[in-house]
């Protein structure tokens, strides 16, 4: 299967009827399979599908809320909830957050100390989170594999929900503003265990600054490098930190209007060739929360980013050698639709 047919299949839910289809334009343009695929990959998903998607996890919410012992608050994250999704079926995580403690940032100091056992209360949801779960949705397949969530998919569920038990954790920036996009949260990492801290509200923040800073060229670059690495299935790289690289880009390299999306492709391919040859360059960025570089232990590697720059450089190369009649390099290159 074709790079193009790839991405046009993941783009459509035959199922949702309602979907407008106008983020799909890009399939009858006049121009080759490669341009058609840049250009396509670059779009968001049809907001039916999203809506779809966020329907399917308030069906699972739902059953939680009513089954679960403990009170807990109920938040999304991931790729849905910064719309740098790239499939019409795109899963989404839930964050299932018990209310009967918090925990604070250093150097701030509870008020009144929780007496109970953190740790075991996220284990003890999580037990209980998946047995509601094969209760509630029987024809439902749930993965109870996962480090940090429970899975569900299959049945009457049209899309997979990845359940993630964890608490709130109050950050000295949350404390001082009481915004909550510094509020973050600790996931239960089952397999230590231990809870991870983690702040998704203000990844999304920043993603959806620099995006406004960008004419919506940031989401573009993260959309298509994020098709390369799901349609080439060999790049090494977290959509997380494929997100975090793009994030780092300069904002004048990802500024560009509507039919010059062509452009933000040769800005994400100069980029990687940077971090490529310069190591200082590629050890100093971060992610766009800041709590970790992008290129560390356990996280993005230089062998995960070769593979990515060899993937832009081959759809660079299609584009060229294509439109060579049109243009002669990516800086020329304009398109209609």
């Amino acid at each position: 299967m074709s790079r193009l047919e790839k991405l046009n299949q993941r783009r459509i839910d035959d199922n949702i009827t309602e979907a407008k289809l106008c983020n799909e334009s890009y399939r009858s343009i006049v121009q080759s399979d490669s341009v058609k695929y840049v250009i396509g990959a670059m779009q968001p998903i049809d907001p039916e599908y999203t809506k779809n998607t966020y329907k399917q996890a308030e069906r699972v919410r739902s059953q939680l809320e009513n089954r679960l012992t403990d009170r807990c608050e109920y938040k999304y994250q991931g790729s849905v909830t910064n719309d740098t999704h790239i499939k019409a079926k795109s899963d989404i995580d839930l964050l299932v957050i018990i209310d009967k403690f918090f925990t604070v940032e250093n150097p701030q100091v509870p008020k009144s100390p929780y007496k109970g056992d953190p740790l075991q209360d996220l284990i003890n949801l999580r037990k209980e989170a998946e047995e509601t779960l094969e209760s509630a949705f029987p024809q439902a397949d749930v993965d109870k594999t996962g480090s940090k969530s429970v899975s569900i998919e299959g049945g009457s569920l049209t899309r997979k929900v990845d359940v993630v038990p964890s608490n709130w954790y109050n950050t000295n920036r949350y404390a001082e503003t009481d915004n909550e996009i510094f509020r973050g949260v600790q996931i239960l990492d089952k397999s230590v265990p231990k809870r991870l801290a983690n702040t998704p509200f203000l990844h999304n923040a920043w993603i959806d600054h620099k995006d406004g800073n960008t004419n919506g060229g940031m989401r573009k670059a993260c959309r298509l490098m994020k098709s390369l690495k799901y349609d080439s299935e060999n790049i090494d790289l977290s959509s997380y930190d494929i997100v975090s690289i793009a994030f780092n880009m300069a904002d004048a390299s990802l500024s560009y209007p509507k039919g010059s999306e062509l452009l933000i492709l040769g800005s994400c391919l100069d980029y990687c060739r940077q971090l490529q040859s310069n190591s200082i360059l590629r050890e100093s960025i971060d992610v766009p929360d800041g709590h970790r570089k992008v290129f560390c232990d356990g996280h993005a590697t230089l062998q995960g980013l070769n593979r990515l720059t060899e993937e832009l450089e081959q759809l660079a190369n299609d584009v060229l050698c294509e439109n060579q009649r049109s243009f002669r390099k990516l800086a020329e290159a304009r398109v209609e639709y």
